[in-house]
């Protein structure tokens, strides 16, 4: 039996133990206690093997700082962002601050209602160690689908920057552009996700559940937090984000990623028109379709 702990009984902290062999002791970590799970205190997440980070990107500075004690435990990170401080991924920041280098990266296309309702769904599990990558795949259900690999980069840069796309879509879907020109946006960002990759010199490499099934999932569902705030920005004229909470984080990670391409002389028009609108506050219909119509 493996132990497992994990921090935060948020909405995809439940979705994920739903996937889990509960042949395992698995245990949360968490401020609230609203679900009927077991709970332990932070202070016992030491007796744990495997710890799953399931933090909203706001509080994970905080509670690293708290677990700061916490070495060589074997950890998954299920946030999806650059650390905004430290202006580095995820993995990097957690691993100097905990003193571990058993890290592994969970992605893919998941909606976590979905998940509650026991549907069946894929994870990418990428981690520098393939040995690593492999042992969390044993700690969940048979039923799921679990690709394994090393690119905990590549896969961390993806989520990132399929928000952004996503983002994109739901604008041009409030723009009523059509179908047609949103899907074909949808295909050239795959293309510059691939100048993105060469340009933090990855390899070109990405797990397919990561870049492709989740892009195409996050920017063409409804219920996909980013492509809804990009729906309704253009629908609203919104140019107050302060309802979109969990969603400003992801612009936040917007203007990170700008920072760092802006002086680059490659491809990333997209990226960087995303920014500029966002930017602007200019959600006047007609302006935008002319920008949408003419960027390619």
């Amino acid at each position: 039996m493996k132990k497992i702990c994990i921090i935060w009984a948020g909405k995809f902290g439940l979705a994920l133990y739903k996937t889990l062999d509960k042949n395992n002791e698995i245990v949360f970590a968490s401020r609230t206690k609203k679900h009927k799970l077991n709970y332990i205190d932070f202070e016992d997440i030491k007796n744990y093997d495997y710890v799953f980070f399931c933090i909203p990107s706001n509080f994970l500075d905080e509670r690293i700082k708290e677990l700061s004690w916490l070495e060589n435990k074997k950890i998954l990170l299920t946030e999806k962002c650059f650390d905004l401080k430290e202006k580095d991924f995820v993995s990097n920041v957690v691993e100097k601050k905990l003193k571990t280098k058993n890290i592994c990266f969970l992605s893919g296309p998941n909606i976590s209602s979905e998940i509650i309702k026991w549907k069946i769904c894929a994870y990418d599990l990428s981690s520098k160690n393939i040995v690593l990558s492999n042992e969390f795949k044993s700690l969940f259900l048979k039923k799921y689908i679990i690709n394994t690999s090393i690119n905990i980069y590549q896969n961390q840069l993806s989520w990132i920057y399929k928000n952004i796309v996503s983002i994109w879509s739901g604008m041009v879907y409030a723009l009523w552009l059509g179908e047609n020109f949103r899907n074909y946006f949808i295909s050239k960002s795959l293309e510059e996700f691939e100048t993105l990759l060469n340009y933090f010199n990855f390899e070109n490499k990405c797990d397919y559940a990561t870049k492709i099934w989740d892009l195409f999932l996050s920017a063409n569902s409804k219920k996909s937090r980013n492509f809804k705030f990009g729906y309704t920005v253009i629908k609203q004229n919104l140019t107050d984000f302060k309802t979109f909470d969990e969603t400003v984080e992801w612009l936040n990670n917007l203007n990170l990623l700008y920072e760092k391409i802006e002086d680059s002389k490659l491809d990333f028009r997209i990226t960087k028109l995303i920014y500029t609108i966002i930017h602007e506050r200019n959600f006047d219909k007609k302006y935008l379709k002319s920008k949408f119509e003419n960027l390619f």
